[in-house]
């Protein structure tokens, strides 16, 4: 309860007690309980509102602590991912060398097959975003 209100209710009927009748200093006492009824009633109201705003703020910022945790893993497996690509891509350049030399069989040959290979591993890649070695 706000101080000025409980100095209000102790002063008022004391001033009004000369000038105006006694139904009239009931009717403002009324009025002044009302009063505090539903200041007390706002005040509890807007406290529950700011407890639920800060609950819903805490429970914001778990969860985005948690999406900052999951996008680093996310972000740790796709460097991996992009590492094994770079070692597959290099250890298919490696043995593609020697076979570039043999010349091809037509259309079922080693040369052929390795070309598809690499073909099918550069567009892996790419989609990977790995620039190709």
């Amino acid at each position: 309860m706000q101080p000025w209100v409980g100095m209000v209710r102790i002063v008022l009927p004391v001033l009004l007690a000369g000038c105006a009748s006694q139904t009239e200093v009931q009717a403002v006492r009324a009025d002044t309980v009302a009063l505090e009824r539903q200041g007390s009633a706002q005040h509890q109201t807007i406290g529950a509102r700011v407890q639920q705003r800060s609950d819903r703020l805490t429970a914001l910022e778990h969860a985005q602590a948690a999406t900052r945790r999951d996008l680093a893993r996310l972000a740790a497996m796709v460097d991996e991912v992009r590492g094994h690509m770079q070692r597959v891509q290099g250890a298919f350049e490696e043995t593609q060398h020697p076979f570039q030399a043999v010349p091809t069989v037509g259309e079922g040959g080693t040369a052929t097959r390795l070309a598809g290979l690499d073909a099918r591993l550069r567009a892996l890649a790419k989609q990977l975003a790995v620039a190709p070695e």
